[in-house]
């Protein structure tokens, strides 16, 4: 293992770097045997020589097929931005795409959403109720990040990914195939009474603004009927907890929260 390999490597820690190599990192021994049974287009498996005497780390090697490469631990522990190395990194081809494949739905679309724990995390909740398409703009946070893979636990290999400029034209694409866009926002329709079918997109927008104008002004605009927003309203507990008042200090709920909950009423 050279200086420049580890360089080449450690560069997969930022967007630029990956862009660069087409790959990404896979941290973590959990993330490599997810990788490994999801039969992941994994190019390299770098482990530390004390990690390989763990039985667990000696399966994965065994599983993966691939020809593991010794790296110091300390080596290792550079490379991407996981807190506390487990000695195990595996370097995967990128598997996100540039444009929508066939039958996208039900698709879930990234407005700006700007923690990659966040995206990550709402990769992972897509993978698990069944949703086939996950769908980012350039706003949105890097799903092949280490933190977004990290938080994905192997949510990335159940879907198709896909980085767009703009959401706008996707949302033309999909409407032009017969499916319905819903966007995550206050004044829709509240969750308990959304029923929207599988055939559906549902947008998310960022953390700190919602929707952006543009995708907000084409949900208003494109659907052919009734209120194409939803949103999850206070709960009576909480109306009761405060007197009969909204709760003042939460403006929102963190956007993998609201996701899972939508996801939930509409998959499930």
């Amino acid at each position: 293992m050279t200086r420049q390999r580890l360089k080449d490597l450690a560069s997969l820690a930022r967007r630029k770097g990956r862009a660069a190599h087409s790959a990404f990192l896979v941290e973590g021994v959990r993330s490599a045997e997810a990788a490994v049974q999801a039969r992941a287009p994994l190019t390299d498996l770098l482990v530390a020589p004390e990690a390989a005497a763990d039985p667990r780390v000696a399966a994965l090697i065994e599983a993966s097929g691939l020809a593991p490469e010794a790296v110091p631990a300390t080596d290792l522990a550079r490379l991407g931005d996981a807190r506390t190395s487990q000695g195990v990194v595996a370097v995967s081809r990128s598997v996100v795409a540039d444009r929508l494949g066939e039958a996208p739905a039900p698709a879930l679309l990234l407005d700006g959403v700007q923690d990659p724990g966040n995206v990550g995390a709402l990769v992972r909740t897509a993978a698990w109720f069944g949703v086939r398409t996950v769908v980012a703009d350039a706003k949105t946070a890097d799903v092949e990040s280490p933190k977004a893979v990290r938080a994905s636990m192997g949510g990335l290999w159940d879907v198709a990914l896909v980085r767009v400029p703009s959401l706008v034209p996707v949302l033309d694409r999909l409407a032009e195939a017969g499916i319905e866009a819903w966007g995550a926002d206050l004044g829709g329709t509240p969750v308990e009474a959304w029923d929207p079918g599988p055939e559906v997109a549902l947008v998310m927008g960022s953390e700190a603004h919602g929707l952006s104008a543009d995708v907000a002004a084409w949900l208003r605009v494109q659907p052919p009927r009734g209120s194409h927003f939803v949103y999850i309203p206070h709960s009576e507990a909480a109306r009761e907890t405060h007197g009969g008042y909204e709760p003042r200090g939460v403006e929102s709920l963190n956007v993998g929260v609201a996701g899972g909950i939508l996801l939930s009423r509409w998959l499930s």
